[in-house]
């Protein structure tokens, strides 16, 4: 295909794309079906944000796993959230579907699929929904009316989720022109004083000297190294800083070891308290710098404005790759990265080699660095 061609058919597509959506009524019924994973509804907000200023007048529900509602809930992008309730067996998407259709009184004329499942898909078509919009994945494409396809980049796909979201709402209509590809979460007042208390009662103070760390993971490959992560924490607290561990349900174990190796104060946080998802980014507003694995609390750091070092174990940091300067990736390449493999098959002395570089002074020079770096901007 010649670039004049080429010039012409993307014009042709854009044309399409604008028309379906002017045969929206003036106020559709918008249905988002968000991300399963902490981190993914994070970097979801970009696109949220440019659906609502697309369609200001809109109806727009979100569907999803209960857990992910109360931190997108203060942005005011959408209208009524409905719990996912995933029953057993391989139908299940179909009872769903129909479910969500009894709930409401007229179908939708707009579902956006964000995840990439197949399960997704049955559950917009069985409710009815007019149109139907999700990437060309999983074998979904009888499910949908509108299907994108996946720009590839070598054998992964590293595109960042924030792109890779927004092009869905590009497909819809809307102007990601000038929508910032960095998520950002407001700050309620609960969140405000329930962080004030927090910082006071477990001993930490509002000051910059609070460097919050988060070793755990929903995959194990992705989790820090327990030995890297107390010698971390003694290089923090020589230098006269306190740490917060953070981390979510079933990670005690590791703060709790963590804690016990250093075997100091200036340690709060896990296992004796965890902070809630809707109160992250207030408590980290107050902290000098995150330090976070390839998990939810990363994007909560980069949400609230400070300092991020990233340490990124099997996955590639493309991505989660977005437009904020204030974040520092450390990754080791091992030859068999990226695996994006959830447990290492690797034996010794191989086995998890990507995480076991990681080692506790590598990441605290790299925590140097970018506060020097960030300190003379």
């Amino acid at each position: 295909m010649r670039i004049g061609e080429e010039s012409t058919l993307q014009c042709a597509v854009g044309f399409l794309i604008l028309k379906s959506m002017r045969e929206l009524p003036k106020r559709p019924r918008i249905y988002i079906r968000i991300p399963n994973w902490v981190g993914d509804v994070v970097m979801a907000e970009p696109f949220l944000r440019a659906i609502r200023e697309r369609y200001p007048n809109a109806i727009i529900d979100v569907h999803g796993r209960p857990h992910l509602f109360p931190f997108i809930r203060p942005l005011g992008y959408y209208d009524e959230e409905i719990p996912l309730q995933r029953s057993r067996g391989l139908l299940w998407p179909i009872k769903e579907g129909l479910r969500l259709k009894r709930l409401k009184e007229e179908p939708y004329d707009l579902a956006i699929l964000l995840p990439n499942s197949l399960s997704s898909a049955m559950i917009a078509h069985a409710m009815g929904a007019r149109r139907r919009v999700g990437y060309r994945l999983n074998g979904r494409f009888f499910f949908l009316t509108k299907v994108l396809g996946v720009r590839k980049v070598g054998k992964l796909r590293p595109i960042p989720m924030v792109s890779y979201y927004l092009d869905l709402a590009k497909a819809v209509g809307a102007d990601i022109s000038k929508i910032q590809h960095c998520p950002a979460l407001p700050v309620t007042p609960e969140a405000q004083k329930y962080a004030e208390e927090f910082l006071t009662e477990k001993g930490g103070k509002d000051g910059k000297d609070i460097w919050a760390l988060n070793m755990g993971g929903a995959w194990v490959t992705k989790q820090w190294k327990i030995d890297h992560a107390a010698r971390f924490c003694s290089l923090v607290i020589e230098k006269g800083h306190k740490v917060l561990l953070l981390g979510g349900p079933g990670e005690e174990g590791l703060a709790k070891e963590v804690q016990t190796r250093v075997n100091s104060s200036a340690i709060f946080g896990m296992p004796d308290a965890m902070v809630p998802l809707d109160k992250l980014v207030a408590v980290l507003k107050r902290c000098r710098i995150l330090i976070s694995t390839d998990s939810g609390p990363r994007h909560f750091g980069i949400a609230a404005g400070i300092p991020v070092v990233a340490l990124i174990g099997p996955t590639h940091p493309g991505y989660t790759g977005v437009d904020y300067d204030a974040l520092k990736v450390v990754c080791d390449q091992a030859p068999c990265w990226p695996c994006h493999l959830k447990k290492c098959p690797l034996p010794e002395p191989e086995h998890h080699k990507c995480m076991t570089a990681l080692t506790g002074d590598r990441v605290f020079h790299a925590c140097e660095e970018l506060l020097t770096r960030v300190a003379q901007k």
